[in-house]
């Protein structure tokens, strides 16, 4: 047992404080899942006060005390799960819609959503998720993007932070078509403020550039295709389409660890995305991908507008250039985990074939098939997220801790599929059984995202 549940454990003996102030409720039998340290503690009581974990028992030995008890079911408890790379609709989407995007991100688990394409608006929703005014997952949210449209210079650049950062975002969001001197000049003015930077990198920036300047997180792994592609290489230097699909035929996987130990001595999250890239660039067929649990979430509309942009985009490259493309970014994928890379759950959903919350399971299983372990992949959207955020009290099922819970019947840890095996959620400590999440999902269903 890790020394941090052993002392949380402790807690419970001792008392949490503020235990007993609010409505409280157990849940049990569960087996506690630990992704930080990959252990399992089997045959557990959780009780939950208010919004925290207030206790977590040997659950042949809990006394209810007349609070509620929640059948666990024998089931494997995991902290929340987190979607780093989440498109929040704005507000002209009206309500519903908004409400169904939430619904199956939670419904599926995801707590916690970082939200890439911000706009004034989701300041408001951000404080109605937190308050429990409307339900879903906690919301961190970047302001209206940084790109070649909306920054016309350096020092237009540096304005545009200082009023994003003034505004209250909680980070900024790059996305392609930024000149080099105006990403310096994005960078040192956030640095500033203190305000991190996230997403994309223009090819005028450059990987190195990211990485020197410190960016908060690298998603898509965007740039990096360019990165392996060796000199001397006819595709050396030739712009990257579809996040460098045009260069997947020269891409050498064994620049991987050289470019993942780079990354981790720059201290540069990268949230990887890859089941954009296995669903747009691989081999299912896309009536395959469309048969996908989730997929009868979409409208018929959204369903064959997705199935385009695959056919799309795999008539960029011929099936050996797209499977020489996914070879590498699995290969990068592996070596970043054992170059020790802090790699963030996430999926961009929603986003072609990525349905919300079930494109996080999703993306789970495909960094198992690139390479990464069970465990750090469910790290990836939990503990190190917690950690990278700067949120000591969540990402882990203990003492004293935020109350999202997903309840799953499987262990992940031996099969991350499970992830999608969910039997309830707690989100801020109010439980949703599956009934309930099956009835948020009809609401979605029957209107068509």
């Amino acid at each position: 047992m890790t020394v941090r549940l052993s002392v949380l454990l402790v807690l419970v003996v001792l008392g949490f404080p503020g235990a007993g102030a609010a409505e409280s409720w157990w849940l049990a039998p569960v087996n506690v899942v630990d992704p930080r340290s990959g252990e399992v503690v089997t045959g557990q009581a959780v009780r939950v006060t208010g919004e925290r974990i207030a206790a977590i028992v040997p659950a042949g030995e809990f006394d209810a005390g007349g609070a509620r008890v929640v059948d666990g079911q024998g089931g494997w408890l995991i902290p929340g799960l987190a979607e780093m790379h989440a498109h929040v609709p704005p507000r002209e989407r009206g309500d519903d819609h908004v409400n169904d995007v939430l619904s199956l991100f939670l419904a599926n688990g995801v707590t916690t959503i970082r939200g890439m394409l911000g706009q004034p608006w989701h300041l408001e929703l951000r404080e109605q998720l937190a308050s429990g005014e409307r339900l879903g997952p906690t919301l961190v949210t970047s302001g209206p993007s940084f790109n070649g449209n909306s920054v016309s210079s350096p020092e237009q650049g540096a304005a545009m932070v200082r009023e994003q950062a003034a505004a209250g975002y909680d980070l900024l969001k790059i996305h392609p078509g930024l000149s080099r001197e105006e990403f310096l000049a994005i960078m040192a003015a956030a640095d500033e403020v203190d305000i991190p930077v996230a997403g994309h990198v223009s090819y005028a920036t450059g990987l190195d550039a990211a990485l020197d300047a410190g960016m908060d997180s690298i998603d898509h792994l965007d740039a990096y295709a360019e990165a392996m592609v060796p000199e001397g290489s006819p595709l050396a230097g030739v712009a990257p389409e579809w996040f460098g699909l045009n260069l997947g035929a020269a891409m050498d996987p064994s620049l991987a660890d050289e470019l993942a130990e780079r990354t981790a001595r720059a201290g540069v999250a990268v949230v990887p995305t890859q089941s954009l890239f296995e669903t747009t660039t691989g081999t299912e067929p896309p009536d395959a991908l469309t048969a996908r649990t989730g997929m009868d979430m979409l409208s018929p509309e959204l369903l064959a507008r997705w199935t385009g942009s695959v056919t799309d985009i795999r008539g960029r490259a011929d099936q050996a250039d797209r499977e020489a493309f996914l070879a590498a970014r699995r290969a990068l994928l592996a070596a970043m985990e054992r170059a020790g890379v802090v790699i963030l759950l996430g999926s961009d959903a929603p986003q072609i074939m990525n349905v919300p919350g079930y494109s996080v399971a999703q993306e789970l299983v495909y960094m198992v098939d690139a390479g990464i372990s069970p465990r750090a992949a469910l790290f990836s959207g939990t503990g190190a997220v917690a950690d990278h955020l700067g949120q000591p009290d969540s990402g882990d099922v203990a003492v004293g801790e935020r109350a999202d819970l997903v309840l799953l019947g499987g262990n992940p840890l031996d099969d991350v599929g499970q992830v999608a095996n969910v039997l309830g959620v707690a989100r801020a400590g109010q439980w949703l059984d599956r009934e309930r999440l099956d009835q948020m999902l009809a609401v979605v269903r029957a209107r068509g995202l």
